[in-house]
């Protein structure tokens, strides 16, 4: 198969999987290749016709190292909302941010441990972590009682456009930044 036609099939394999994304094994198994470089090329060729095509909303946004899916462009993301009809909050709150962010940094973790944190009961805002599903249950906890143990989706890589953990700020650079709006206010 062509270059060009890979693409073609590529991009359509996108649009069709929707926010479940294609993976490289994915791609390598449906055209038929074991070269990672290839699928590579194709992914970036289309990145960079979305990028430069002002006319087009769309983009393609890596998640999870390895998978790939079609997304709308963010300068758009006013525009897309105002069609959107969701019964749940679009915007997180400034708790859910501070519990689910706690659960990316920390998790595995339990949610008494997370309140104990954070020094406020959580059931409500892991309520709608868990309907967004931003955050699951992974297991049991050694403690007492064998708590639930919590961590991040997949969901929650593509709802803050991560790749992985990885990518998020390390503590430390939060930390000085917090510093230097302190020390810039007075």
């Amino acid at each position: 198969m062509e270059f060009k036609k890979q693409v073609a099939v590529t991009e359509g394999l996108l649009f069709v999987n929707g926010d479940e994304g294609v993976s490289i094994d994915d791609l390598k198994f449906i055209l038929e290749t074991n070269d990672e470089t290839l699928i590579n090329q194709i992914i970036n060729t289309l990145i960079e016709n979305y990028e430069n095509n002002e006319m087009s909303g769309l983009t393609i946004q890596k998640f999870n190292k390895v998978k790939f899916r079609l997304v709308t462009k963010r300068e758009n993301a006013e525009y897309f909302q105002k069609l959107s009809n969701v019964k749940t909050e679009t915007r997180l709150s400034t708790a859910s941010i501070e519990t689910v962010s706690i659960i990316a940094y920390r998790g595995p973790i339990t949610k008494a441990q997370v309140e104990e944190l954070r020094g406020v009961n959580c059931d409500t805002i892991f309520y709608k972590l868990k309907l967004r599903n931003l955050i699951q249950e992974v297991g049991k906890s050694e403690e007492v009682g064998k708590p639930t143990l919590y961590n991040i989706t997949e969901d929650f890589l593509k709802y803050f456009n991560l790749s992985s953990l990885d990518d998020l700020p390390k503590l430390k650079e939060i930390i000085e930044e917090d510093e230097k709006d302190i020390f810039n206010r007075g």
